[in-house]
């Protein structure tokens, strides 16, 4: 089993503490993040903490409830916020910005007045005011907008990372995503600690350049090792870029932290799975499904996981569970192939081939599971199926390769080896020819193999019996093998001994029954009892 990447009790239970100091600071966080129901979520979760500065917590909340549409809940969030301390100048900005969007434009301004009376050293209350004109009508107050941030920028000799971070979504509303970057980048030169900056240049940069966005949040990480949104946001960047040992590890301390939200222990189950540390994703899965039995998604993880440890038979249970117990779920190919693996390893085979056809169904142009789909049909015996499958994938792809021509041709034979009509079996062993022929044509090696599924083709082209097309197919691979001495060898790994039988056995029929040749039927039944000799002698080893 991997090694585990649940810390120690003792470490863990150190995280625990001191994740607990950042409180609603992680809201605030979120909030500036643009993470707003994730915000909520630990502001709600925080607002009556000893540590809370309560005035605060409302401003954002009632921000929050601004960005939703739901005014009245904002102006009672900066009424609490108001009645819990009246010095506090932010909810002065939020009853500002609730005027601006009734377009009292002069009932705001007074608002934004008494905030800026009760924070005159506070350069973060001019953004907060410009951020509220942007948000009412950026084109409508542009001049208001500027002369806050110029405000700004002199308070804090240009050093405050807010005025930047606003400029920086600004760009991003305009689709500049270089320009925001550098901005969000000016940000965090100004303030080291600015998460917004980091969260914010990564997610500007992260389509870019995957790497650059990982690295800010990695220098984030650094800074602020309790914060729950660096701890997330890399762990999801790390997923996101395929990094599935450092996003599982990253997220086994995250949701060590109080400020973790429910959905992401699942999260961690999933990021477990992708990590292929299936054992320990199963135990958190069924963590969750011991309080939330219907859990679509660990239902859909644990039947995954049983499965991927060849736990087949609890995997065909859970799988089940999982199907009925969401009628409805929106069901993905994986879980439809997934189910039909656990349906084989049980032996369930015809049942498996429901599971894959659905799945099938659902993605015409997933060559990869077509493919897979022939695969089963023949092993279900259901060789016309095969070959239908099997066509299908090959017309998705943009330049087939040999490998695929030849797998054709094989499903072909197999598909005229099993039909009961002469004709129809002609015509399926005629597309095969074509493809072997395609195979011979392009091989830049000649190979046995590629005349002997010739020879079979011609053969079951012919009511199964050798004609002189079978026979100068096998002749030619005869030719090929006897270039080389150790095809004869009983200890070639290749069976190519069973090669050799296969032809002079059709050689001997065809001589003996259709082109009359006694000297030639003589010369191949003595070289196919040689072979039975080196065969014998080769089983008895």
């Amino acid at each position: 089993m991997k090694k585990s990447v649940f810390l120690s009790l003792l470490l863990a239970g150190g995280l625990v503490a001191t994740a607990q100091t950042q409180g609603y600071k992680d809201g605030i966080e979120y909030y500036k993040a643009g993470q707003y129901d994730n915000a909520k979520t630990i502001l709600d979760r925080t607002l009556n903490d000893a540590n809370t500065e309560q005035a605060l917590s409302n401003y954002y909340l009632g921000q929050i409830a601004l960005i939703n549409g739901d005014k009245a809940a904002a102006k009672s969030y900066f009424d609490k916020g108001i009645a819990v301390d009246a010095n506090s100048p932010y909810n002065y900005v939020g009853l500002g910005a609730l005027q601006l969007i009734a377009g009292d434009a002069k009932a705001a301004q007074d608002q934004f007045k008494t905030a800026q009376k009760l924070a005159k050293k506070d350069f973060e209350v001019p953004v907060a005011i410009a951020r509220a004109y942007y948000n009412a009508d950026p084109v409508k107050y542009k001049e208001y907008i500027d002369e806050y941030l110029n405000k700004a920028r002199k308070a804090s000799k240009n050093k405050a990372p807010s005025i930047y971070v606003l400029e920086g979504d600004m760009l991003m509303d305009t689709q500049d995503y270089g320009g925001a970057a550098a901005k969000y980048e000016n940000a965090i030169v100004n303030d080291p600690s600015n998460s917004e900056g980091y969260v914010k240049y990564a997610n500007a940069y992260f389509n870019v350049n995957q790497q650059y966005g990982i690295q800010k949040l990695e220098e984030l990480l650094q800074q602020q090792p309790n914060s729950a949104m660096a701890q997330r946001e890399l762990a999801e960047k790390y997923f996101l870029a395929n990094y599935w040992k450092k996003a599982s590890d990253l997220y086994s301390t995250y949701i060590q932290n109080p400020n973790h939200f429910p959905e992401d222990k699942a999260r961690y189950a999933v990021l477990l799975y992708w990590g292929e540390r299936y054992p320990e994703s199963l135990e958190v899965a069924n963590q969750i499904l011991s309080q939330d039995p219907s859990n679509f998604l660990m239902q859909r993880v644990r039947f995954l996981d049983q499965t991927a440890t060849k736990d087949y038979t609890e995997a065909v249970e859970s799988a089940k569970k999982f199907f009925e117990s969401h009628p409805d779920g929106n069901f993905t190919t994986n879980d439809y192939v997934t189910y039909a693996e656990a349906l084989n390893g049980v032996g369930q085979d015809s049942l498996a081939v429901v599971q894959y056809e659905i799945a099938a169904e659902k993605d015409p142009k997933n060559g990869d599971l077509l493919k897979n789909l022939s695969t089963i049909y023949s092993q279900n015996k259901q060789y016309d199926k095969s070959a239908e499958a099997y066509d299908a994938y090959l017309q998705l792809q943009e330049s087939p390769s040999l490998n695929d021509f030849f797998g054709m041709s094989g499903r072909y034979l197999n598909a005229a080896l099993n039909c009961d009509s002469p004709e129809k079996a002609k015509e399926l062993a005629d597309r095969g020819i074509n493809y072997v022929n395609q195979v011979i044509e392009r091989a830049a090696e000649p190979n046995p193999l590629f005349y002997q599924r010739l020879g079979r083709l011609y053969i079951a082209a012919n009511e199964k019996k050798p004609d002189a097309q079978a026979i100068e197919a096998y002749d030619k691979m005869l030719e090929l093998l006897n270039a080389n001495p150790e095809n004869m060898n009983p200890a070639n790994p290749n069976n190519t001994l069973d090669m050799y039988r296969e032809a002079y056995s059709f050689e001997i029929m065809y001589y003996a029954n259709f082109d009359v040749n006694k000297e030639k039927q003589a010369e191949f039944t003595e070289l196919y009892n040689k072979v039975k000799e080196l065969l014998g002698g080769a089983q008895a080893q």
